[in-house]
């Protein structure tokens, strides 16, 4: 595979809350580790600001996925930078950091959160749709605990490994 084959993954889901609460739920750490399987985000909310994504006791193999905040639009948008916890093989051959980006779109009772995970390799996809490997199987997972908790009061269980 050469450096330019990029790809990018693109998730919509509609949630049962208000922009305001989405919006706590995206950026506030206690809250994240509750829905993202024991996962902490933490932002600095402006342009410029550090995020990270602490793994919890026992996951500390799948890495800090450490970046910047690019663009910060509370209950609208948050853009950042995002590392990969690579393998020396697959860090060779990035060009640069993924970026992710939440856009939020109020709809009467519902949220529209739309997820844009931009310049993958295609070693960050897996095709085992059995896995929480990749970036296509981890997200939906993510969302849909979220989901599940800012409707129902409970978070999806789940026993999410990266090393499958």
């Amino acid at each position: 595979m050469t450096a330019t084959e990029k790809t990018e993954f693109t998730y919509s889901i509609f949630i049962s809350t208000t922009p305001e609460k989405l919006w706590e739920a995206l950026t506030n750490g206690d809250f994240s580790e509750k829905y993202w399987f024991g996962f902490r985000v933490q932002f600095d909310l402006k342009p410029g600001g550090k995020m990270s994504i602490l793994p919890p006791k026992g996951m500390e193999f799948a890495g800090d996925h450490a970046g910047e905040v690019l663009e910060c639009e509370p209950c609208r948008k948050l853009v950042y930078t995002w590392k990969q916890a690579d393998s020396a093989e697959i860090a060779a051959k990035r060009d640069g950091l993924s970026r992710v980006t939440y856009e939020l779109f109020p709809m009467g009772e519902t949220v529209k959160l739309r997820l844009m995970h931009e310049n993958l390799l295609l070693d960050d996809v897996d095709s085992d749709p059995t896995k929480f490997k990749g970036i296509n199987n981890g997200w939906p997972a993510v969302l849909s605990s979220l989901k599940s908790l800012l409707e129902t009061g409970e978070a999806m269980v789940l026993k999410p490994t990266c090393k499958e």
